[in-house]
């Protein structure tokens, strides 16, 4: 379980960079549709950066998939190896979704995008948006995965612990 969490907070770590880049490297609006739509509005003008710099936005994002698919990955050959029982490896998947989600609504929704500021200096014309204020501005899609996860942990868990 350890491995499990250690896993997850790699995930974390390598989202927070990839957040933080985000602004410099990539397109804004691929960066600010995840945000608030009068922020999304407010810089629809904004320029984008350079060919060379959007690759690095793309080496960051196949980053995170490919460290996602690693440790999905390494979870699920730990739970065949130790033969873990269904709700053993339930527990664990649980573990690695739900730490990852946890660290998203808290460090990098609200903390990061919400109160740092972050993104407004790079995006200094939605400073006065109203959307920054709205702490509540993804909650359906947060809830919509919170929600779903114990179902995809389910079947992973069957499916990694069934006898063939």
């Amino acid at each position: 379980m350890k491995r499990t969490i250690r896993n997850s907070l790699g995930l974390c770590a390598i989202m927070t960079v990839t957040v933080m880049a985000a602004p410099a490297f990539s397109d804004p609006k691929l960066v600010l549709r995840f945000l608030p739509k009068d922020i999304l509005e407010a810089a629809k003008d904004h320029p984008g950066p350079p060919l060379k710099k959007r690759l690095v936005a793309h080496f960051l994002l196949a980053a995170v998939g490919g460290y996602t698919v690693w440790a999905m990955k390494d979870n699920a050959d730990r739970i065949k190896r130790e033969k873990l029982s269904f709700w053993q490896a339930f527990k664990r998947l649980m573990a690695f979704l739900y730490v990852e989600k946890a660290y998203d609504i808290v460090i990098l929704d609200q903390l990061l995008c919400m109160s740092s500021g972050w993104y407004q200096r790079f995006y200094p014309e939605t400073k006065e948006c109203k959307g920054w204020h709205d702490r509540n501005w993804n909650t359906k899609d947060q809830l919509t995965h919170l929600l779903s996860y114990p179902f995809i942990c389910a079947a992973q868990a069957y499916l990694l612990t069934k006898k063939k």
